[in-house]
C-alpha cells in the first residue's frame, strides 16, 4: 500500500497561502457531511494539486500540495456520470475501487464536486473523503458540495495567478541557491576603546534586484502570500513580509521573507551561512565572522553546517530570539555549537519586552543593541538611560554589547561614553566584500576601522569598559 501511495502523490508543490473564506468553507463543508478530509484540488494536465485542505488529511497521506497522479484523468469520468459523485462504500462499487488514486486514499466513502472559474472554465474538484463507509450520506449531500463549489469560484479565479507568481519564486530562489550564492557582504566590528582595531566583522547577504524576483516593480505586493513568523532585519538570513511592506522593507529582507513563503527560508539562510564561511579563511587571524540565523533555521543541520570552520572565530547571531522557547530544539541546538566553542549573540536586544525577557533565556556572549537605541541616542536622554540599562545586563550576564547602527559622531561619541565595547555603522566602515580591508574615512573615526597587524583574540567577556 505504501508503494502505490509513493506513486500517487508526487512530491509536494509550493501552493499559495489558501484564503480565508475557502479555509472556513471547507472546515463547515466537512462537519456538515461528517467526513474525515475536504481538499481542493487544481487540475494540472495528469495532476490534481491539492491547493486547501482542511482536517486529517495526514492519514490519508495528503496535504496542501500534493499531486495526485491519474486522479484529473478521473474526474471527467465523474462528470459524464460514468463514475457516480457519492459513494457511501467503497468496497460495493469495482470500477472506484481500482481506481489508483482511490486506492492510494483507502478510502471508505467519498463525495466530490466539479469547481469551475468565473468563465466557465473547468478548475477542478472539490471533494469529501471518510476511511470508513457512510451510510447515511444521501444525493442531497452532493447539491449541498456542488453549492460549496460555486461560492468558491470567486476564489479560484485569482489561484493560477498566485500559482504562477508562487512558482516564479521558488524557481528564482532555487536559481540563486544552487548558483552558490547569495552574494556576501562584510561590515566591520570596531573595538570602541583606543586603538580602535576592526576585531570582527557581520555577513550581509546581497541580492539582485526585488523586480527580478517577483516579476513586478518593487512597490507592488505580490499576491498570495501572508507573512512568514519569521521576521527580522538586513543580515544574513532574515524574514518579513513578503511583499513591500510599509516601504522601509529592504532588498535583502524580501527575498528571505518570500523564500519563507514558499518554503525556501531554511534553506536560503544556510546557502547565506554557507557563502560567509566559505570567505572565512581570508579573514586577517584574530578577526571574527558573525553570521545570522533565524530561530527556525536554528536546527541539527546547522551544526554540521558549521561543523568543518574554527569555532572560536565564529559568532551565531540569533535575530528574532523573541521567538525562542524554553524547551525548544532550537534551544538544544545552540547549546550543542556553544559547547564546541562557538559563541552566540542576540541581535536587536533592546527592540521590544518580549527581545528583553526571551534574550535571558538565550543568555548570549555578545548583546546586540538596536539601531532604534542608537539612532540619535546623543540628543536623547531616554535612550542614554535605556543604553546603561541594558550594558548592565550584559555585564551581570558576562556578556560583550556591541551598538549597531552607529551613523554619526556624536552616537559614537556617545555610545563610547556609555562603556559600549564594540561598534558598528556606516560611520565607522560601510559593508563591502573582502576583497580589500576596510578604508579610512575622509571623517576621523572612520580611520579606527582598520584591521589588527597582529593576532588578537574576539571579545568574549564582559569587558564593556573604555
Amino acid at each position: 500500500m505504501a508503494r502505490n501511495r509513493k506513486a500517487t502523490f508526487g512530491p509536494e508543490l509550493p501552493v499559495p497561502e489558501q484564503d480565508r473564506a475557502v479555509a472556513d468553507l471547507l472546515e463547515a463543508v466537512r462537519h456538515r457531511l461528517g467526513m474525515d478530509v475536504v481538499w481542493l484540488a487544481r487540475a494540472e494536465g495528469d495532476l490534481m494539486v491539492v491547493e486547501a485542505l482542511d482536517g486529517d488529511g495526514e492519514s490519508f497521506g495528503v496535504s496542501v500540495g500534493a499531486r495526485m497522479h491519474h486522479a484529473a484523468t478521473a474526474y471527467p469520468r465523474v462528470i459524464s456520470g460514468e463514475l457516480p459523485a457519492l459513494v457511501r462504500d467503497v468496497r460495493g462499487h469495482d470500477a472506484v475501487r481500482r481506481l489508483p488514486a482511490v486506492k492510494a486514499l483507502r478510502s471508505g466513502a467519498y463525495v466530490s464536486a466539479t469547481v469551475f472559474e468565473r468563465d466557465g472554465a473547468f478548475y477542478g474538484v472539490l471533494t469529501a473523503v471518510a476511511h470508513d463507509p457512510c451510510p447515511d450520506l444521501q444525493e442531497r449531500d452532493v447539491r449541498f458540495l456542488r453549492l460549496a463549489a460555486e461560492m468558491i469560484a470567486d476564489s479560484v479565479s485569482d489561484l493560477p495567478r498566485m500559482w504562477e507568481r508562487r512558482r516564479a519564486y521558488w524557481d528564482r530562489i532555487n536559481a540563486v541557491i544552487d548558483a552558490g550564492g547569495p552574494d556576501m557582504v562584510y561590515q566591520p566590528i570596531a573595538d570602541l576603546r583606543p586603538g580602535g582595531r576592526v576585531v570582527g566583522v557581520e555577513a550581509l547577504a546581497r541580492f539582485p534586484p526585488y523586480a527580478e524576483l517577483a516579476g513586478a516593480g518593487p512597490g507592488e505586493r505580490p499576491a498570495g502570500f501572508a507573512s512568514p513568523a519569521q521576521a527580522g532585519g538586513d543580515r544574513t538570513g532574515s524574514g518579513g513580509s513578503c511583499g513591500s511592506g510599509n516601504g522601509t522593507q529592504t532588498e535583502t529582507e524580501r527575498w528571505f521573507a518570500c523564500a519563507a513563503a514558499v518554503g525556501l527560508g531554511v534553506e536560503l539562510e544556510f546557502a547565506a551561512v554557507r557563502a560567509a564561511l566559505a570567505e572565512l579563511g581570508r579573514l586577517p587571524p584574530g578577526v571574527f565572522l558573525s553570521v545570522n540565523v533565524s530561530p527556525n533555521s536554528v536546527r541539527p543541520g546547522l551544526v554540521d553546517l558549521i561543523g568543518e570552520v574554527e569555532p572560536s572565530r565564529l559568532l551565531l547571531e540569533i535575530t528574532e530570539h523573541n521567538q525562542l522557547e524554553a524547551e525548544s530544539e532550537a534551544l538544544r541546538v545552540i547549546g550543542e555549537v556553544r559547547a564546541r566553542g562557538v559563541r552566540i549573540g542576540a541581535d536587536d536586544v533592546g527592540s521590544g519586552y518580549a527581545g528583553l525577557a526571551q534574550f535571558l533565556v538565550l543568555r548570549p556572549d555578545l548583546v546586540k543593541m538596536d539601531r532604534f537605541l542608537t539612532h540619535g541616542i546623543d540628543s536623547d536622554p531616554a535612550r542614554q538611560v535605556i543604553a546603561r540599562a541594558l550594558i548592565q545586563v550584559a555585564d551581570e550576564i558576562g556578556a560583550t554589547m556591541l551598538a549597531e547602527g552607529i551613523e554619526t559622531p556624536e552616537e559614537l561619541a556617545t555610545v563610547r561614553a556609555a562603556r559600549v565595547r564594540l561598534g558598528q555603522g556606516n560611520y565607522i566602515a560601510p559593508p563591502d566584500r573582502l576583497s580589500s580591508a576596510p578604508k579610512p574615512g575622509r571623517r576621523g573615526p572612520r580611520q579606527a576601522a582598520r584591521w589588527p597587524e597582529s593576532d588578537a583574540s574576539p571579545p568574549n567577556s564582559s569587558d564593556n569598559g573604555p
